[in-house]
């Protein structure tokens, strides 16, 4: 069987006992009341008796999980073996697992539990065989990421159990600007509000500026959108800003300011082929983007639609000449910051040469110098 989140909610009946289950997708804390649900489950179906055994997705064999489950509980009670972290079981391992998935005893189950956060996670996921073999003979539970809306929803809920009304603008601004749309992180910025408005029963947009900080990601799109309106003035403010504070080192900013423009030429090609938001590529078009899924917009617009609506209109602002210049200067400025090319000590002061390039296309010497003499800082 094979669910999303919102089926299994619905679905008052549905239960892993006696079968094996996998909990994946990347919201963690969704999964996590799921699982509490599950264990609340077979604790009541078994009168109380629950022998619940954690393992370690990394550390695991599949002859040994395979021999567990083959065993029920003590006095007649339900047994729930649950493997964290199901990912990191070894390929080999995975592969005679799915080989092995079948109905368990009735008091019995294995819960496949994925940690699947972060872009080196999202690489690793349990195989497409374990999966399928799940799906077809236990219950297999997917837990997407959320969209805005969804998580600004959930937050106004939670606001809500606390005794606050959470304004639906400033739900948004929550989710959109500051903490994203993982729940666990939503979560623990609606308890901080709440504690912060103290008597206040209501909890708005300002309280969100004073309290939580804006997402990296939300000012480097801002820095991304002012060179990309060519405003160099704006540009330069808002990457002092993000240095002054220490949020993000400067060759962690230069990483992100070329993961955007990268994303941007993507998007470009793709919008000269016929693509556009909420529409499917064709196979052509889609050969021509990069193969590892991090660093495909198409991948990323799917989990985030409201990066693509962005995207779009960044890469309607530049030129193919201009985005050409952008990816040179972002090159040249990266060997200027690791010492290959040029000599940088005040890496902010690159950075902020780099963003008044970006912005007019200036040729900086230090980065047209092939020498390497030049010196900054």
């Amino acid at each position: 069987m094979k669910l999303s989140y919102a089926e299994f909610v619905k679905s008052k009946d549905v239960t892993c006992l006696g079968a094996w289950c996998l909990l994946h997708g990347p919201e963690q804390h969704l999964k996590r009341e799921a699982l509490a649900r599950l264990r609340a489950q077979a604790g009541s179906a078994a009168g109380g008796e629950l022998s619940w055994e954690a393992l370690d997705g990394g550390d695991l064999r599949a002859s040994d999980l395979v021999s567990r489950s083959q065993t029920g509980g003590l006095f007649g009670g339900a047994r729930v073996i649950v493997v964290w972290e199901a990912e990191k079981i070894d390929g080999r391992e995975q592969e005679t697992l799915s080989k092995a998935v079948a109905p368990l005893l009735a008091g019995v189950s294995v819960i496949l539990v994925t940690a699947e956060v972060g872009e080196r996670a999202r690489r690793k996921v349990v195989r497409a065989g374990l999966r399928r073999a799940i799906e077809e003979s236990g219950v297999a539970i997917e837990f997407r990421a959320l969209s805005v809306a969804e998580a600004a929803q959930w937050a106004v809920a939670r606001a809500k159990e606390l005794g606050k009304k959470l304004e639906p603008a400033a739900a948004r601004k929550l989710v959109q600007q500051r903490v994203g749309t993982g729940l666990g992180e939503v979560e623990a910025e609606v308890e901080k509000l709440a504690l912060f408005v103290g008597d206040l029963k209501i909890i708005g947009s300002a309280h969100v500026d004073e309290v939580t900080p804006r997402l990296v990601e939300e000012d480097v799109f801002r820095l991304v959108d002012a060179v990309g309106r060519r405003s160099a003035g704006r540009a330069v403010g808002i990457l002092r800003g993000l240095l002054e504070e220490q949020r993000e080192k400067p060759e962690g900013l230069l990483g992100r300011l070329a993961q955007s423009i990268r994303l941007i030429w993507q998007t470009k090609l793709l919008l000269e082929r016929g693509w556009g938001p909420g529409r499917e590529a064709d196979e052509a078009v889609q050969a021509l983007l990069p193969q590892d899924e991090p660093k495909n917009a198409l991948v990323q617009f799917k989990r985030k639609s409201w990066l693509a609506r962005r995207t779009v209109g960044q890469a309607k602002a530049y030129s193919w000449g201009q985005l050409r210049r952008a990816m040179a200067a972002l090159h040249s400025c990266d060997l200027a910051v690791k010492g290959i090319q040029g000599k940088v000590d005040d890496k902010g002061a690159a950075l902020e040469l780099l963003v008044v390039q970006l912005c007019s296309d200036l040729a900086m010497p230090l980065w047209e110098n092939p020498g390497g003499e030049g010196r900054l800082g």
